[in-house]
């Protein structure tokens, strides 16, 4: 059995960033661990928060990257993959800013791809990057999501329905159902929408899954 020490993390969970068999990520903390939007609200209770970090973990050979510096009132979210690249939210809440900040998993550079101001993002709450293509999400509770990069687009969803996927004009969602009881039987089903209008256009039982190589396994 080969054991390989990783070293410069302690008390962190390393997990696997979806899209990659690659890659894994540990989010670690100065000293409060709490999500995105529990950040933003330290903030706004003008209290400081001493800042959340995001490092790399390459697989097989257990290389260490480090694409931030831990700091004061910034918050750094786990990446997504996508062709390549790994791609952050960073969030400065002492410049009020939201980036996305690329990681060129070839080369290993990085630079911003997006910034806005953090007063247009509609809540930090289920803020996220989506993939395939890379797309900065914001996710409301009245069912609505809405794409603020590369373009932006609102959707009106259903209960319990999820964004997937982009393929061409076409995007791909998952909606869960459960039955009443007594059976409470679970099923999911892919709902298929217009880019351009956000419009029903095909709806299959089944769901879809994106493997590491791209493929997209229809189940």
């Amino acid at each position: 059995m080969n054991y390989i020490k990783i070293e410069g993390i302690e008390d962190a969970y390393p997990e696997r960033i979806e899209g990659t068999s690659e890659w894994y990520c540990c989010k670690i903390a100065a000293n409060c661990f709490c999500d995105l939007y529990e950040a933003e609200e330290i903030v706004k209770n003008g209290h400081v928060y001493e800042g959340m970090n995001c490092v790399l973990i390459h697989y097989p050979d257990g290389q260490v990257y480090y694409p931030f510096m831990t700091k004061e009132n910034v918050y750094v979210e786990a990446p997504a993959f996508c062709d390549g690249v790994l791609y952050f939210i960073v969030a400065d809440f002492a410049e009020k800013t939201i980036q996305i900040v690329a990681f060129n998993t070839e080369d290993f550079e990085q630079k911003t791809v997006f910034e806005l101001p953090l007063d247009e993002v509609p809540s930090c709450y289920n803020l996220r990057i989506g993939v395939v293509p890379a797309m900065l999400l914001c996710e409301s509770e009245n069912n609505v999501i809405e794409v603020l990069w590369p373009e932006k687009r609102t959707f009106k969803l259903n209960n319990h329905e999820v964004i997937n996927f982009r393929d061409g004009d076409k995007v791909y969602f998952s909606e869960w159902f459960e039955d009443e009881e007594p059976d409470y039987n679970y099923h999911e089903q892919v709902v298929v929408r217009d880019w351009e209008t956000g419009e029903e256009i095909e709806r299959f039982d089944g769901r879809m899954h994106r493997m590491p190589n791209g493929d997209i396994w229809r189940m």
